[in-house]
């Protein structure tokens, strides 16, 4: 299944580097009229191609609006496009993110970036991998050594967590922080141990639900803020930090009591 998922990742992968370069910010809907959170014909495109080769009895859960719930074995959580911003920018920090859940458990997980020339990916039990080479999350276990990356929601003007508190607290704590503009990116990254750790809030599932696998399957912790690690809690509060065990455990410690 591991296969399977690569190849449909990066199929899609492949399509939108069609399109890159020839869309701009100017070519893009607004989601539910918000000015930031922008969809293009190639998140559009990607989220078709997909769609067309997984098996039509499996269920769909997608950024685009692809929705199948008949409570089939198989849950496909895609993310056809994460990066969209950086895609229209210019600017190579984007990819595909496609996870495959079976009986509620990450069955396996990819996510394809051209811009990086990689693919990471993993299957439950089997471990992770970039491209044919394993990976695994990096020895650092300390905050005060540890690169960390973050993100903030579309929204965050108007939203009580918007995460410039935790990006202060923790920026004041660690080595380091970067700021990708995709979350799929970033758990990547620190399964392949690139990073040490990862925090953000107002994620939806098809950002994270492949960086989750990739990352416990490189030996990371993945939580929600509470400490949850159950799928329906990790990927559905919105709330994620991942790391390496001691970065991850340092991180919550740091996380700000949420306003709402």
């Amino acid at each position: 299944m591991r296969e399977m998922v690569i190849d449909i990742a990066e199929g899609a992968a492949a399509l939108l580097q069609e399109y890159a370069g020839k869309l701009g910010r100017a070519d893009a809907d607004r989601k539910h009229g918000a000015s930031r959170d922008l969809v293009s014909a190639a998140d559009v495109a990607s989220e078709r191609y997909i769609l067309e080769r997984i098996p039509a009895a499996d269920d769909v859960l997608a950024e685009e609006g692809s929705l199948r719930a008949t409570g089939a074995r198989r849950q496909w959580i895609i993310d056809p496009l994460d990066g969209t911003v950086n895609f229209l920018h210019g600017l190579p920090c984007w990819c595909v993110s496609i996870a495959l859940v079976e009986d509620g458990e990450l069955l396996a997980a990819a996510v394809a970036a051209p811009p990086l020339g990689e693919t990471f990916s993993a299957a439950r039990g089997e471990g992770c991998f970039v491209g044919d080479a394993p990976m695994h999350v990096s020895a650092t276990e300390s905050l005060r050594e540890a690169i960390l990356a973050t993100g903030f929601a579309y929204r965050r003007d108007e939203l009580p967590d918007h995460n410039f508190d935790n990006f202060e607290t923790l920026g004041m704590a660690c080595a380091g922080i970067r700021r990708m503009g995709s979350a799929a990116i970033d758990m990547a990254l620190v399964a392949a141990g690139r990073l040490d750790g990862f925090w953000e809030l107002h994620l939806n599932p098809w950002d994270v639900a492949a960086g989750v696998l990739l990352i416990r399957e490189a030996g990371g912790v993945v939580t929600d803020f509470d400490g949850k690690q159950d799928l329906a809690s990790v990927i559905h509060s919105g709330h994620i930090a991942a790391g390496t065990p001691g970065v991850h455990a340092a991180i919550r410690k740091k996380l700000q009591p949420r306003r709402g």
